[in-house]
């Protein structure tokens, strides 16, 4: 399972302006899509993707000549290892056969699109493989009630938010528990049963886009902060584009937070602390 590692260094203004050319630019995708911004917000939070997204930059004119449909592009966000796993084979074939040129370009391209042909289809298969699979899981929508029943200020749970794919996962943990490693392991189980002979099959790698508290507040619960493992830190929390970002990074991440629980627990009362 994911942990903080060193390289997952606080984001920078500089980061920030990586994001922007990477989201907005390369990708063509709009600010107010919550789910590809946290997806990519993640990918710029670990230290070891971060260095991809970078790199994908810096050879960014080849990336385009290997992928130049927009669609496709989007592909780069069905798990977090396609966008590092591309870059090798686009490292590799550089390393093979040379110089650019006409040839080259074909041969990236047709072995790219290869490749993102697989992804799509292992993406397509896990969606339809999830379709009836609830976003609150049984054990966290238990946690819920439970934490409904106590009074207000008297308890609290912590939650991460998770994405395989195009499908959303809200998990509960106990206040007190700093290991996040267990309740990950549970949804995986959990997802993996889901799939059943299709398990070994497709892949199942995990978006893990933050988290926060969440706690008993007047008749319902009321969702805030953040998880230090998942969510960004920054270098310059002050700075204009920094402070930009990060508001919406908490927009989004509970805007998805609240989606799930209107889909799942509608009749639950839901407040967020900014």
């Amino acid at each position: 399972m994911e942990h903080r590692q060193a390289s997952d260094s606080p984001l920078t203004e500089a980061d920030i302006e990586l994001f922007n050319r990477f989201y907005v630019d390369f990708l063509g995708k709009r600010l107010d899509d919550p789910m590809s911004f946290l997806k990519v917000g993640t990918l710029l939070r670990r230290g070891d993707l971060r260095d991809v997204v970078h790199e994908t930059m810096v050879l960014r004119t080849m990336f385009e000549q290997a992928i130049p449909n927009i669609r496709q592009r989007d592909l780069l966000l069905s798990f977090p290892g396609v966008l590092p796993n591309l870059h090798s084979m686009m490292f590799d074939l550089s390393q093979s056969y040379g110089a650019e040129g006409n040839t080259v370009q074909v041969m990236k391209r047709d072995q790219v699109e290869k490749h993102l042909d697989g992804t799509e289809m292992f993406r397509l298969d896990v969606d339809k493989a999830m379709e009836d699979f609830p976003s609150l899981p049984p054990d966290d929508r238990q946690a819920l009630l439970q934490l409904m029943k106590t009074r207000p200020g008297e308890s609290t749970l912590r939650f991460l938010l998770v994405i395989l794919a195009d499908h959303l996962f809200l998990v509960v943990l106990p206040s007190q528990t700093a290991e996040t490693t267990p309740a990950l392991g549970r949804l995986r189980r959990l997802i993996e049963t889901q799939l059943g002979e299709k398990a070994d099959e497709l892949i199942v790698e995990f978006f893990t886009v933050g988290g926060g508290y969440i706690r008993r507040a007047g008749d319902g619960l009321s969702f805030g902060g953040s998880n230090p493992l998942f969510d960004p830190t920054y270098a310059t929390p002050e700075a204009p584009t920094v402070k930009v970002f990060q508001q919406r990074w908490q927009e989004h991440k509970f805007s998805l937070v609240k989606r799930i629980l209107s889909a799942e627990m509608p009749e639950l009362i839901v407040g967020f602390d900014r």
